[in-house]
């Protein structure tokens, strides 16, 4: 019987990044997303972009558009789902609720995207995202969504959070050291990152992995990232032009304006140096590596995970000139 074989850089599910700009500077952020983000994607590259998936993966993808926080810019991203709609690609729209002040606009807009033709909304729900957007706006973006789209064409990420986060404020930012203070640290570590699901690139590492042990980078020897790499089922196309696998901000594998010469050679094993360490030996290799030959020194602390291992070893390698094809966006190392 024949072993069933996937398909590389097949992803279900893609994303695609507006912009990186957004009001809040949140500590999971696997972007490093933030208000010191300026550029955007124009109609011309969201079409390009829809018009290369389409292409190269058919009708066998979903998409969404995201950021960042893709309604800061709501003329471009009315455009971009019209683009959609009109490709016949299935999308919905990722959202924060950070711009959702003023019901009434608001509504405008929620109403303006369903009849251009936006199939759902997905409104996230985070502890971190109440330190600096107050839940009265996440509640209110979640009431007017459903009475513009339906119940069944909104989507609330992570919603078994809503009654623990009401229960410390709605109206006001709430800072996670309410949630240390409650449950203690370790306790306190443990509900944040396992409850929400927390993977340790980006932001949260550095600024989250004090309250989860940390490991020294042996720990995670034998550990590959072919998966996420090759074969992620989710995966995101930037306003730069860089293919990012799975949730691995800071990585590209290359420009998507040329995907399926990008997919042929990832077909054939055809790697970057960088992208090769990661698939065959995981970030452990790329340590190895990094200390052997570019002067990398570990974190005293250790490391949150994996991917905050990754993550570290590949800003210093940024910051020493090296892999820069491979280590993009470039502001994303300058920006945790």
């Amino acid at each position: 019987m024949c072993a069933f074989v996937r398909d590389v850089l097949h992803p279900r599910e893609i994303g695609v990044i507006l912009s990186y700009r957004c009001l809040s500077d949140c500590a999971h952020c696997l972007y490093n997303s933030g208000p010191n983000w300026r550029d955007w994607m124009d109609e011309d590259e969201v079409g390009a972009a829809l018009r290369t998936a389409k292409k190269v993966w058919g009708s066998g993808f979903q998409l969404h558009f995201t950021g960042g926080e893709p309604f800061l810019h709501f003329p471009l991203l009315r455009a971009s789902v019209q683009i959609a709609v009109d490709l016949d690609i299935p999308c919905y729209v990722e959202t924060n609720a950070s711009w959702c002040r003023d019901q009434q606009k608001v509504g405008d807009r929620f109403r303006q995207l369903r009849e251009v033709g936006l199939d759902a909304v997905l409104i996230s729900v985070s502890p971190f995202h109440q330190e600096s957007i107050p839940l009265k706006h996440t509640l209110d973006a979640i009431s007017i969504a459903r009475s513009v789209f339906g119940d069944n064409r909104v989507i609330v990420y992570q919603s078994d959070w809503l009654p623990e986060m009401s229960r410390h404020g709605v109206d006001g930012p709430v800072p996670l050291d309410v949630y240390q203070s409650e449950y203690g640290a370790n306790q306190a570590g443990l509900h944040l990152w396992l409850g929400y699901g927390l993977i340790s690139g980006g932001r949260a590492g550095y600024r989250l992995g004090n309250l989860v042990p940390k490991r020294k980078a042996e720990a995670f020897h034998g550990v590959n990232c072919q998966a996420e790499l090759l074969f992620a089922p989710h995966s995101h196309l930037d306003l730069y032009g860089n293919y990012i696998p799975g949730f691995c901000g800071g990585i590209t594998l290359g420009d998507w304006h040329d995907l399926e010469a990008l997919i042929e050679g990832y077909g054939e094993d055809r790697y970057p140096t960088l992208i090769r360490l990661l698939i065959e030996r995981g970030p452990f290799g790329l340590y190895q590596k990094a200390v052997g030959a570019y002067a990398y020194q570990p974190l005293p602390d250790g490391y949150a995970g994996k991917c905050h291992l990754c993550v570290d070893v590949r800003k210093h390698l940024l910051e020493s000139h090296l892999f820069e094809e491979t280590l993009k966006p470039h502001k994303f190392y300058e920006s945790f």
